[in-house]
């Protein structure tokens, strides 16, 4: 590039060299100075030419030619200003939506989690499929005997989810925690930023008193001081707190280790204790367990190993006791990648139809150009110059979009992080990095190529004698021109009916969910947690009083009309499965024992949900329990779900269930079904017990239950004001949160659905009005000859009516195909759903019959004597 001019200058020189060397042989011989130089420059031959072929064998020359291809296409857009904004707008909108949808993908799905070798890391779970437990935690037990297993894994860790209430603020702090074995760091291979992980020694029963910051704790703490390690925490208690006194800190890790955990605040050990592996404690499934595949060994090696040890484990307390091996890229990302996948192919499909109605657009204008392209085929230029040179005019057009697309794609991305769900794992960091901005090209790139290379293809083949006559046809009136125009409308059709099907699928899926009954009344209804310290809420006395005055304080705040203690509420943290036995009934290895979830209440629970009485009677203040929940003139309350489950062909009023040995309980009620964690999720039982075990506050509020905040949280502070106070929310937010997920595919699909149908809109009315003008003079002539205006709008509206038929016929079959995928996302609604194919068949027609409509009817507005004389 830097030396071509000077290149340039000295071929001038050495061909104005040879030539004055040959008229000054000339001149030897005798010839005048005229006729010396004319001989030597007809000696010499054509100059441009020579020029030409020399630059020809410069290994340079297609770059030359590029270059003036991009100039010249720069012209031609900056010339046609109108078409050039329109298909960069169009464009940007489908580059920016593609782009900001895989950048969502590639943060969730197809990032690297921040490990060393992260495919070698694995999680195991128990499978209980008689208890409907198909995926849960592994007891200590479990965890010792499994990690042993050298062959398989080459180290293992647990894992145990907690929270802690540290003191020496203004006001107490909740953390979460999590209790985790030394080895974890080594599994994960990652190390702290400031001072070292857990020993061994720091992980044995009595001396775990150390502690491990977050790096987010850190900021929030200490405010990023590196000379934090050796001072201490005091917690003041905690969900399962196993160490008093103080914590040393001993390290802090690194933000890496937040996207692994991302509410996790504080590591200390695990430390289990000595009755953690006891007999009695052999089922208590309490830990995750992560583990490192040895090299060289693979996943089915491990799930096939672990198998054999699940059949050694299980002492016929379970029928079908398995453990799961599952990867750990598996285990963050959850549930969320069938739903994420669909939205990146709705938004590829959004792209398609954006290219082929540009493709037509282009197509068109080239067919305006046909007369250029052929007078420059004439004079010499060669068929695969033409194709380049209109390809690199689509490629200016892509590179256009992409930009702008780019640009788009970040508002879009903002917009995304705030519409996400907040369980959608790392979305926070969602960003245009080196592999979205790669997509972003690669997706220009063939955009170009899909868009311009046919149209190229068609006009490079234009019929040159035709189209150079005086009164020859017009520009792309060929069979072949107007049979591709229709094929692309055809297909955009098609194509929008997929989208409008899987988009109708989600609408009526998620319809239905809505009108799911809770099994309570979520209006007007707070909840929060209060977080109580162990050492100071040992017993049940100490409990008792401090629900009893909580209770009571709140319940006599004006707009406060109803209020009481639970040990979770639903779409929340719900109450756990337990195992229970009923009176005078036997189980055996087939007939497991029974299991329900459960939950501990205050009187006045059911009255403050508004769970409806089925049958039988709801507690009484005097039946609550301080101490033993079970023993004598001990009751509970059953769901609906689980008494039509274990008593199908009697009455459970008045039988007895225990969960400890010896001791059993009187059912006294039946109370309707209640969700627990998801509206597509029926209840799989739940017996309720009149304890004081419970540290969730519900209240029932006369009016908007927000306002009672700070009232309610002044309360909890005026009993004792060292418990902090923390998950404030309404009861109709948790349910939102829990539609999140499913609220935000069908936004989403919806929005590319719309974006869809109106791009079909602009395609089926682009090709009929270009119909209309191909047929000006024949629609004339109808006139003239008599025929109506019906006749005419008749005429035209078959041509829309036969593309819509094709493209909706086509769009079935591939809907029938597609929908299945969709079958695990859908509540109530089968992918065949007839009533959405019927419903988004004929939308999609009507849209279509008005799109031919309106061209149709300016057609009928054609003036027979101007059409005839302008012929």
């Amino acid at each position: 590039m830097m030396r071509r001019k000077r290149m340039l200058v000295d071929l001038d020189q050495d061909i104005r060299d040879h030539i004055e060397m040959a008229t000054q042989e000339n001149i030897d011989r005798g010839m005048s100075l005229e006729e010396a130089r004319y001989a030597a420059v007809r000696k010499f031959g054509n100059v441009a030419r020579v020029k030409e072929d020399t630059r020809e064998v410069w290994n340079l020359v297609w770059l030359e030619q590029l270059l003036r291809d991009i100039r010249l296409g720069l012209r031609q857009l900056r010339k046609n200003s109108g078409f050039t904004i329109v298909v960069v707008l169009t464009l940007a909108l489908g580059i920016g939506a593609s782009t900001a949808i895989f950048s969502v993908v590639n943060t969730v799905l197809l990032r690297p989690l921040p490990v060393r070798d992260p495919e070698r890391l694995v999680v195991l779970h128990d499978q209980l499929p008689t208890l409907n437990l198909p995926r849960t935690n592994v007891s200590a037990t479990q965890f010792r005997e499994f990690s042993r297993r050298e062959d398989l894994f080459e180290s293992s860790a647990a894992l145990l989810k907690t929270d802690l209430n540290l003191t020496g603020r203004d006001q107490p702090l909740r953390v979460e925690a999590m209790q985790v074995t030394a080895s974890l760091f080594r599994v994960l291979r990652i190390n702290p930023i400031l001072g070292r992980t857990f020993t061994a020694v720091d992980d044995t029963y009595g001396n775990s008193h150390v502690a491990m910051l977050s790096h987010n704790l850190w900021q929030r703490l200490f405010v990023g001081d590196r000379n934090v390690i050796g001072k201490r925490l005091n917690p003041a208690g905690g969900t399962y707190q196993l160490v008093e006194g103080s914590f040393e800190i001993i390290g802090v890790m690194p933000e890496s280790l937040e996207l692994l955990y991302p509410h996790v605040e504080l590591w200390i050990p695990v430390a289990f204790p000595p009755e953690s592996f006891s007999e009695d404690n052999r089922w208590l499934l309490a830990y995750d367990m992560i583990s490192r595949l040895r090299p060289g060994v693979t996943l089915a090696q491990a799930r096939a190993g672990m198998a054999t040890e699940a059949a050694r484990f299980n002492d016929s307390t379970f029928a079908e006791f398995g453990i799961e091996v599952r990867p750990l890229v598996d285990e963050q990302v959850g549930d969320v990648r069938a739903p994420l996948y669909i939205l990146l192919g709705a938004v590829g499909l959004v792209l398609l139809i954006a290219c082929t109605n540009i493709a037509g657009l282009v197509l068109a204008r080239n067919g305006a150009r046909a007369r250029e392209i052929a007078i420059r085929t004439v004079i010499g230029a060669g068929r695969a110059h033409i194709v380049s040179q209109l390809l690199t005019e689509s490629l200016l057009l892509s590179i256009g979009g992409g930009v702008l697309g780019l640009l788009l794609a970040q508002a879009c991305i903002n917009v995304l992080i705030r519409m996400a769900p907040g369980d959608l794992p790392h979305v926070s960091t969602v960003r245009l990095d080196l592999s979205v901005l790669s997509f972003a090209f690669a997706v220009t790139l063939l955009a170009g190529i899909l868009f311009g290379l046919m149209p190229a293809f068609q006009l490079a083949r234009t019929d040159l004698t035709e189209t150079l006559k005086e009164g020859g046809a017009g520009p792309g009136t060929g069979r072949g021109k107007l049979r591709l125009r229709r094929m692309l409308v055809v297909s955009e059709i098609a194509v929008a009916l997929v989208l409008l099907v899987c988009s109708g699928l989600l609408l009526r899926s998620f319809a239905k969910l809505l009108d799911v009954r809770t099994g309570f009344d979520p209006s007007n209804l707070l909840t929060m947690n209060v977080s109580l310290s162990p050492a100071k809420y040992r017993d049940g006395g100490h409990m008792k009083a401090f629900s009893d005055a909580v209770v009571g304080r709140v319940f006599n705040l004006p707009g406060v009309t109803h209020a009481a203690l639970a040990s979770g509420v639903p779409f929340s943290s719900y109450g756990y499965n337990v195992l229970f036995q009923i009176r005078n009934r036997s189980t055996g290895p087939h007939d497991p024992a029974p299991h329900a979830n459960d939950m501990y209440v205050t009187p006045g629970y059911f009255e403050t949900m508004r769970i409806p009485l089925i049958r039988g009677r709801l507690f009484e203040p005097k039946e609550m329990r301080s101490g033993n929940v079970l023993g004598p003139g001990a009751v509970v309350v059953i769901d609906e779900s689980l008494a039509k489950r274990l008593w199908p062909d009697s009455d459970p009023l008045g039988a007895e269930i225990g969960w400890e040995e010896g001791t059993w309980a009187t059912i006294i009620g039946i109370v309707g079904d209640v969700h627990d964690t998801d509206l597509a999720t029926e209840s799989k039982g739940m017996f309720y017990v009149p304890g004081y075990g419970g540290t969730t506050l519900v209240v029932r509020a006369a009016s908007d239950p927000r306002s009672l905040i700070s009232a309610v949280r002044e309360q909890i502070r005026a009993v004792d004001a060292e418990q902090p106070v923390y998950d404030i929310s309404t009861m109709s937010e948790l349910v939102a949160v829990s539609l999140a997920r499913r609220r935000f595919a069908v936004i989403l699909l919806a929005l590319f659905a719309t974006l869809a149908l109106a791009l079909a809109f602009i395609g089926v009315s682009g090709v009929i009005a270009y119909l209309v003008t191909l047929r000006t003079h024949e629609i004339g002539i109808r006139l003239a000859l008599g025929a109506q205006h019906a006749d005419v709008l008749r005429l035209i509206l078959s041509q829309g009516l036969l593309m819509s038929l094709a493209g909706v016929a086509i769009g079935l079959v591939a809907a029938l195909l597609a929908t299945p995928l969709l079958a695990s996302q859908l509540f109530g609604v089968h992918p065949a759903d007839s009533k959405t194919l019927v419903a988004v068949t004929l939308l999609l027609m009507a849209v279509a019959m008005i799109a031919s409509y309106l061209p149709a009817r300016r057609a009928t507005r054609v003036d027979p004597l101007n059409t005839l004389r302008c012929e």
